[in-house]
């Protein structure tokens, strides 16, 4: 991927390592040495893939790519997004230098280092934390619109100032991605891997259209297979039956939501696919043993306690 923007209205030729796109491209995404990239996703629903997991896309939420993971968007619905893909260089160019250094515990107190503090996100990686990270409402406008300067930026480069405007965003933006990785408890939960491949189109389906209301008719009728064994494909892939599978789904993006949203119950709700509010409070007490307000009380970040 091309990693730098040139300059063609204020100082012709030069170059920022800093490019901006308004969508991802569906199929593989490959790291490029010394490239990183920010993929906001406002809206929508689907599947990525980060090496050989699986994990349902969140959204709104913010994706922090490094330069050796190869991703691929798999599935997906209605997704809104933007995307960044910067240099190391574009921040400070000694960095790309000390990454080896810090991958081996050679860490100095000088400043360099120090810059290496915004990209902790991006280069950290555990079983609860992917690289993704979910994002209220009030920040994803704010960081819509830090995404929509550096394009506009780099794309119309109205003054002699773009590439200090350029950057200067860059760095509020990835400040605050740096923030939300210090204090956010979203835990990204792959797909099992254990799934067969009979029931593997099936359960993207279900990670992609859950906000729908599904019925197993229409799947038997989509997938071309009658309910029992439908049913025996999951149990035995899955341990659960599609309904509930499909209940998980739904309880695990509630949960998300609210450890690290201030969104109000009625709009969670509509994102998951349930319209009956007592249903809700009884399917997501079965799950976690609190009511939706109970938990957000006890485990919501956002709030102070």
């Amino acid at each position: 991927m091309q990693l730098w923007t040139e300059g063609k209205v204020h100082y012709n030729g030069y170059r920022i390592e800093i490019t901006s796109s308004s969508n991802t491209i569906w199929g593989v995404v490959t790291g490029e040495q010394g490239g990183y990239r920010v993929i906001l996703i406002k809206e929508g629903t689907g599947i990525l893939q980060i090496g050989d997991s699986l994990y349902p896309i969140v959204a709104p939420a913010v994706y922090c790519i490094n330069d050796k993971e190869n991703i691929q968007f798999i599935a997906g619905d209605s997704l809104k997004t933007k995307s960044l893909q910067f240099r190391l260089s574009a921040l400070n160019v000694r960095l790309e230098g000390l990454i080896q250094n810090l991958h081996e515990g050679n860490i100095r107190e000088t400043t360099d280092y120090q810059d290496l503090w915004y990209m902790e996100s991006f280069l950290e990686r555990t079983e609860s934390y992917n690289g993704s990270l979910l994002l209220d409402p009030s920040v994803t406008n704010h960081m819509e619109y830090l995404f929509d300067e550096i394009g506009y930026n780099l794309t119309v480069q109205p003054d002699s100032y773009w590439p200090c405007r350029s950057r200067s965003y860059l760095l509020e933006l990835l400040f605050m991605i740096r923030h939300l990785y210090q204090k956010s408890e979203y835990t990204a939960i792959p797909i099992s891997k254990t799934v067969s491949g009979s029931i593997r189109p099936i359960i993207e389906y279900l990670h992609t259209n859950y906000k729908q209301k599904i019925k197993i008719e229409e799947l038997t009728a989509l997938f071309h297979v009658n309910k029992t064994t439908l049913n025996q494909w999951f149990n035995k892939s899955t341990g659960l039956s599609v309904i509930s599978y499909l209940n998980q789904i739904r309880m695990r993006m509630a949960e998300a939501m609210l450890r690290n949203t201030t969104l109000p119950t009625i709009d969670i709700m509509d994102r998951i696919g349930i319209r009956d509010d007592g249903h809700f409070i009884r399917q997501f007490r079965k799950y976690s043993g609190y009511s939706p307000a109970e938990y957000r009380t006890n485990y919501c970040w956002l709030l102070n306690k």
